[in-house]
């Protein structure tokens, strides 16, 4: 059905070749079938997009205006539930990631390393409670700076 035309250059014949124009912009015509198949009803189909501007805008009244603290708070909600999926991933991807820690840890105790062993997996343990407690941390980070400011 499609076949793709396939061109083997050399190196310099493929940098040196002219890159070939769509269409020739210094000799073009607008030819007579297209300029009649478009017609008088062709050039008014665009009267409603040149005039839509117009009526798309809104006056803005000082009663309506929006004061900056409004302004600033919604940001501020913005940004601090900005990084939410990032702090959600993490805790998803804490658990295992702790329990293959632990695992490894096991392994060692097993091999006879124990101190290696029991402080990979208190570690483990330990890390595996900071990130679940992250957003509280982060909580009580806001809540000071709201108070502060």
């Amino acid at each position: 059905m499609f076949r793709r035309k396939e061109e083997v250059f050399t190196i310099k014949e493929f940098m040196a070749r002219k890159q070939a124009k769509p269409f020739d912009v210094e000799h073009f015509e607008f030819k007579e079938e297209l300029r009649e198949s478009i017609g008088v009803m062709g050039a008014l189909s665009v009267i409603p997009l040149a005039i839509k501007p117009l009526f798309a805008a809104s006056p803005a009244f000082a009663a309506e205006s929006v004061t900056a603290a409004a302004a600033s708070g919604a940001m501020y909600d913005k940004m601090l539930h900005a990084f939410d999926p990032l702090i959600t991933l993490v805790q998803a991807l804490a658990y295992p990631v702790a329990m293959v820690v632990v695992l490894g840890g096991a392994l060692f105790i097993m091999v006879g390393n124990r101190e290696k062993g029991f402080s990979m997996m208190s570690g483990a343990g330990l890390g595996y409670v900071l990130v679940q407690m992250t957003p509280l941390v982060l909580n009580i980070l806001v809540e000071a700076m709201k108070v502060a400011v």
